[in-house]
């Protein structure tokens, strides 16, 4: 039976900074890992990705990565192509990437997305996103791409699977179905975009969050500590009657959505 009690909204609490903004990264301090405890079912939505991309890359491509972070996803591709660039707008996933890349073959620049990127015309064979800016630096796809290439964006659409239900307050309802491709459609204004051949892909990413503080962690994660501390005194006794009731020998299962977004370049 779902519980019904509503728990605190940590939402409401005058320091709840909305998560991608500013000042939100400005409190990850640089680190951008999750700190929750899970297990996850495979494929995984980077593991979905990472097939996708892999199916398509040779050692002779040159690739983008926009919104690198860190740049563990993209050390992956430094072995199978001839180039990767990897860019953020945070100069301290930059500071990290480069600092720990396994190759020469990448490279990690600080820029904004939002401006004109400094790359040459018809300079990459593919380019992709993992949770990054869509609008933004796509706009400059077909200048900064040769003819006709591969764009790809996965991104969160939402996490359920009976977590919202579960937590009522802390948690609210999904603002929107993550199947209403429509929607999707508009949010990332693809009747605005010079690429075609759209493609939406929606992932189920199953994940068993380990223990009740999991709950909150993923809730509050790049919050600050006085929001963390409201958020564990009002809510944690709550939640673990909650967990202990329905969670499974793995843990509590929940949904992650993701939409895998494919497009191209003009072909001339």
């Amino acid at each position: 039976m779902v519980n019904q009690k509503v728990l605190y909204d940590v939402m409401r609490h005058q320091e709840w900074v909305p998560p991608h903004s500013d000042e939100w990264y400005s409190q990850l301090g640089g680190k951008y890992n999750y700190p929750w405890k899970s297990e996850f079912e495979e494929p995984t939505a980077e593991m979905v990705l990472s097939q996708k991309i892999d199916s398509y890359v040779n050692e002779n491509f040159r690739i983008l990565d926009v919104g690198c972070g860190h740049g563990e996803f993209t050390y992956q591709w430094s072995s199978k192509v001839k180039e990767v660039v990897g860019i953020d707008v945070i100069e301290e996933f930059i500071y990290t990437a480069n600092i720990n890349k396994p190759s020469d073959s990448l490279r990690f620049i600080t820029v904004n997305a939002n401006e004109k990127v400094p790359f040459p015309d018809d300079y990459f064979d593919l380019v992709y996103s993992k949770k990054g800016p869509w609008i933004s630096v796509y706009s400059e796809a077909n200048r900064i791409t040769k003819r006709g290439v591969l764009v790809i964006g996965l991104y969160h659409g939402g996490t359920d699977g009976g977590l919202r239900d579960l937590f009522p307050g802390l948690y609210h309802p999904m603002p929107v179905n993550p199947y209403d491709l429509e929607y999707i459609s508009r949010k990332f204004e693809f009747d605005k975009s010079e690429l075609t051949d759209f493609n939406i892909e929606v992932i189920e990413e199953v994940e068993y969050l380990s223990t009740p503080e999991d709950v909150l962690i993923k809730k509050c994660f790049g919050q600050n500590e006085a929001l963390k501390a409201v958020a564990w005194k009002e809510c944690l006794k709550d939640i673990e009657e909650i967990f202990y009731k329905n969670a499974t020998s793995k843990g509590l299962k929940v949904i992650n959505y993701y939409h895998l977004i494919t497009a191209r370049t003009k072909l001339g």
